[in-house]
């Protein structure tokens, strides 16, 4: 695909123009003489994590509305991309433009790989959301382009067994766990809620909501100092805990299986579930809904904030080109169709809110609702370290090897540690 094609042609066009001067004037391109090849459109190589079934329909009206322009495009895993963007910046052979997940992010802009964007799209700041996510210092080093968080999945079926109304869920801490309890006595077969285990590297994403949603937090305002052992954080993470005995634990891919196949009252999840649910379980009857704040007028329903944005590396060939490119990208009407398409993240631009699609599909618009009050995690270079040590300590606490205290108190001292290494 891409410069590939481009090269093939260049070559017939160069034998012909030698063969026969005469058919120079049908060419394309102008040649400058007898064996001097023709130029080549400009190539924009360009990496991302979507499905190319989904993304190239899109690439293709670019390229149809920029036709000097073609989009070299190259589908990431999420198993392996990261290794493989880091690698190529080391090597000196970037991707012009590059989608880069939130939570390695911010390595990249403390290693100095990232463009300074700030002054180059101001007329994209007030178009679309997700600007927290991508700032760093003052300064903008991508542009947000897809937004994703979680929200309350609730088995109808369950629910009503168990005396309670899918169209009245559980808005706070003490209705979510009643209704936890109801459902896990209903039916011995069937679990209250689906708590996550396993997979280190989404727990706190399942943790924080309620934390945050409590006032919590990871670092304060400044990004120097740990708030990990807060009051707030405390009683959050008691409270999570006090759900495990009506839980099924396990991998996040088992517990939406488990809640598919009806075994489950409550699990949190994504906006793929809506595409996926109605294929492999047509008779479950289920509902989503906001995550459960605190206590009614206090705190917030809140969840955890993802982000892909639109980055462009110091080593790239073509600036100006990959930013034309995601200019395009971002824009709601080139935007709404990837999520149609793939039902993992929602448009950052402001516009997609108001798209017809979420009036025909109100599901969908839970998690448009939900990322008002998402919260992302802290725009920091040493982040992923971060996570790494906040997932071991909540398995040590799910697993009941730590207290909920203990557990945030060994989290908060590792994390000083991080932020102060000493001489």
């Amino acid at each position: 695909m891409g410069s590939r094609g481009h090269s093939v042609v260049g070559r017939r066009a160069e034998r012909l123009a030698c063969a026969a001067l005469a058919l120079a004037a049908i060419l394309t391109l102008p040649l400058a003489g007898c064996g001097k090849r023709p130029s080549a459109k400009q190539t924009i190589i360009f990496w991302q994590f979507s499905p190319l079934t989904a993304i190239r329909p899109v690439i293709d009206r670019f390229e149809k509305d920029y036709p000097d322009l073609d989009v070299q495009v190259e589908q990431l895993t999420w198993q392996s991309g990261r290794e493989k963007i880091v690698a190529a910046i080391a090597a000196g052979r970037p991707p012009d433009l590059c989608e880069i997940g939130s939570t390695f992010l911010p390595g990249l802009v403390a290693d100095s790989t990232l463009i300074d964007l700030t002054d180059s799209i101001p007329e994209l700041i007030p178009v679309l959301r997700g600007w927290p996510v991508v700032r760093s210092r003052g300064r903008i080093y991508a542009i947000p382009w897809m937004l994703g968080t979680r929200a309350l999945y609730m088995n109808g079926d369950l629910m009503k067994r168990a005396g309670l109304s899918p169209l009245r869920p559980p808005t706070t801490w003490a209705s979510f766990a009643r209704a936890v309890q109801l459902v896990d006595a209903v039916d011995p077969e069937a679990k209250g809620f689906g708590m996550n285990s396993g997979e280190r590297e989404v727990l706190f994403k399942k943790f924080m909501p309620f934390a945050w949603g409590n006032g919590g937090d990871i670092l304060d305002s400044t990004l120097t100092r740990s708030v990990v052992l807060s009051p707030q954080n405390i009683e959050a993470l008691r409270f999570y805990l006090s759900l495990k005995p009506h839980s099924l634990l396990d991998r996040q891919e088992m517990l939406d299986e488990a809640f598919s196949r009806g075994r489950l009252g409550f699990i949190i999840s994504g906006p793929w579930m809506l595409r996926k649910l109605p294929e492999s379980a047509p008779h479950l009857h289920f509902e989503v809904t906001l995550m459960p704040r605190p206590a009614e007028g206090r705190g917030s329903p809140a969840s955890f904030a993802g982000a892909e944005a639109l980055g462009v590396f110091r080593g790239s060939r073509g600036k100006a080109a990959a930013l034309q490119l995601a200019r395009f990208l971002v824009r709601e009407e080139n935007a709404m169709p990837l999520y149609v398409a793939t039902g993992n993240a929602f448009p950052a631009a402001v516009a997609a809110e108001q798209d017809s699609y979420f009036v025909s599909h109100p599901r969908d618009r839970v998690f448009v609702e939900q990322l008002r009050t998402a919260v992302a995690p802290p725009v920091h270079p040493r982040w992923v370290e971060m996570e790494e040590i906040l997932n071991g300590e909540l398995e040590e606490a799910i697993y009941g090897k730590k207290s909920a205290e203990a557990a945030l108190r060994s989290a908060d001292s590792r994390i000083v540690a991080l932020l102060n290494p000493g001489p």
